[in-house]
């Protein structure tokens, strides 16, 4: 019994120090963040996304035009995109939301596609139409 149980400690101590190892044997399809300016005609989108370990920058779409984050889970640190919108004159809507965060296991092609429209900030998850209200915008006074 208790080699049963030296033997289970050494394999699990085993397998604890090459969890990483572990994980890059089994590669999973990348993540996706998509932001889609769906405001209007020549309604302008301002952006800027990030995660711990990537900053996009502020950027800008013009209307219909899509951004697509692709990304891998991290093992060991959650993995987490915060993306700021912002939208009219002087950039008066905004709104700061996270488009993604990791579950409690690593995740394999998972994907957010948010839209922006005058009304607010859609989610479609995964492909399954149709996108579902999720934020309203803030106003600057």
């Amino acid at each position: 019994m208790n080699r049963l149980i030296l033997f289970t400690f050494v394999v699990t101590s085993c397998f604890g120090l090459n969890a990483a190892f572990f994980f890059d044997m089994f590669p999973c399809p990348s993540n996706e963040v998509i932001i889609t300016n769906d405001l209007g005609p020549g309604l302008v989108l301002q952006y800027h996304c990030h995660s711990r370990d990537d900053n996009l920058g502020v950027q800008h779409l013009q209307y219909n035009d899509t951004k697509r984050i692709k990304f891998g889970d991290k093992i060991g640190k959650r993995t987490r995109w915060t993306c700021l919108l912002k939208h009219g004159i002087r950039m008066q809507f905004y709104r700061e939301f996270i488009a993604y965060r990791m579950a409690n296991v690593r995740r394999c092609n998972a994907m957010r596609h948010w839209y922006a429209r005058k009304d607010g900030i859609y989610i479609n998850r995964n492909q399954r139409p149709p996108p579902v209200f999720i934020y309203p915008w803030n106003t600057t006074k």
